[in-house]
């Protein structure tokens, strides 16, 4: 859910009921991350990047509040890449001045429809191991979610928009224009996340991930104890909860628009924002301290974890294999677009505060064209070729999937009728149970 200002004039645009994060309890163990941790390699038009990501660990305290207790255990954040075996975050071909790397027309399904992957950036990742693997977990079990608090480094001196994914730009950092701070005490360089691994956990056998945003609410604030959001069926994988910091009036993720940049005019700023450097660094963790498939990590969300969940698959698709999410969308001024993502795409045409569209002009305060510009730039991206449709399921009636995208990034939508914001079942269905079959479905890119 979003925050409704005064400075909206859209009459229809209204507040709709926020999802809570889960208060169930865990435990919190503190990092200590020195350096930034996330490779650094850029990608530059038509190259390949290196990455030169380092970090070493110091112990931290994990400070915490109430009945959650920090046991100062020092893990640190190892490069993207190098907790692989692959090129680091600058790995994989270099994409376009717009951020989208993809070729819809050079296809080879012409027969069918549908394009091939071929022409799209590889998916490095796919088919290897973690760092984690082999290791007995430390910070993380199968009986309850564990909170961690850590650490992100603030960027050297750099200029939006060309600030690096491993570092929280300086508009973002403490004394920066943006900077926040939420009432638990955390900022966008000071955050936390929880993990849960699945009973029976075996540290050589290699688990998808399910990472999950909830929408805003005074329920959502820090510490994060639970799942964030996670829909059935995801108990088989390592779920991770990722945290909000803004949190005036709403505990939020700060995506973009009034959320990253209070001040609207500032809102160029977040095409560095500070969520990107926060994903890969929760996610660098999880690859190097349990034991993850590399090429089977997902990003879900609802309301403004939707949105979270987008923006990782648009700006870290090079180590996202795909997105779910419930309302949400792109902003206009975000970080660009890495490769493509396979999405799964829950939507209701008569919601108010997260617009389907496309708007016939921007949202100012929200800093979009609403939910379907974000889809669309997503067919794009994934090198689908048309915009032809066919029923997805017939257990999930309203669905429809895109038959011109290749295998390995299919984009499936489903718009409910006369539903609300975030609502998921339909009709005696809920549509959240198709999700988790979807994406593990997916065939290797």
């Amino acid at each position: 859910m979003n925050r409704v200002f005064s400075l909206r004039t859209i009459p229809w645009i209204a507040l709709a009921t926020a999802i809570a994060c889960s208060d169930s309890p865990g435990t919190v163990a503190g990092l200590g991350v020195s350096g930034s941790g996330v490779a650094s390699g850029g990608v530059s038009p038509g190259g390949t990047g290196a990455g030169s990501g380092a970090s070493s660990g110091d112990a931290n305290t994990g400070s915490t509040s109430g009945a959650v207790t920090g046991s100062g255990s020092s893990s640190a954040f190892p490069a993207s890449g190098a907790n692989s075996g692959v090129a680091a975050s600058g790995g994989g071909s270099g994409d376009a001045g717009s951020g989208v790397a993809v070729s819809g027309a050079s296809g080879t399904g012409a027969a069918s429809g549908a394009a091939s992957s071929g022409s799209l950036p590889a998916k490095s990742r796919t088919g290897m191991k973690s760092a984690g693997c082999g290791k007995t977990p430390m910070g993380a079990n199968s009986t309850g979610y564990t909170n961690h608090r850590f650490p992100l480094q603030p960027c050297a001196a750099c200029t939006v928009p060309n600030c690096p994914k491993d570092c929280i730009a300086p508009p973002f950092a403490p004394g920066g224009r943006n900077a926040q701070r939420d009432a638990y005490g955390e900022t966008f360089v000071d955050r936390d996340f929880s993990i849960l691994l699945p009973a029976g956990y075996d540290p050589t056998h290699a688990y998808p991930v399910f990472y999950g945003g909830s929408g805003c609410g005074t329920a959502a604030v820090p510490p994060q104890r639970g799942p964030g959001f996670e829909v059935p069926g995801e108990a088989t994988a390592i779920r991770v909860g990722l945290q909000q910091v803004v949190s005036d009036p709403f505990s939020c993720f700060a995506d973009g628009a009034i959320r990253c940049s209070p001040n609207i005019a500032n809102v160029a700023d977040c095409k560095n924002g500070p969520e990107i450097p926060y994903f890969r660094a929760v996610q660098n963790w999880v690859e190097a301290n349990t034991c993850v498939d590399l090429g089977m990590e997902f990003v879900g969300g609802s309301s403004s974890g939707a949105w979270e969940a987008l923006l990782a698959g648009c700006a870290s698709a090079d180590t996202v294999r795909g997105t779910f999410s419930v309302a949400g969308g792109l902003r206009v001024n975000r970080w660009a677009c890495d490769g493509p993502s396979a999405a799964f795409m829950i939507v209701s045409a008569p919601d108010q505060a997260n617009p389907v569209g496309p708007l016939p002009k921007i949202f100012t305060a929200e800093d979009t064209f609403g939910s379907a510009p974000a889809r669309d730039e997503l067919l794009t991206r994934n090198g689908c070729v048309g915009n032809t449709t066919a029923p997805y399921d017939p257990k999930y009636p309203i669905c429809v999937k895109y038959t011109g995208c290749p295998a390995a990034y299919p984009v499936v939508w489903c718009d409910i009728p006369n539903g609300n914001h975030t609502q998921t079942d339909y009709n005696g269905v809920n549509y959240a149970n198709a999700i988790v079959p979807f994406l593990l479905g997916l065939p290797a890119p």
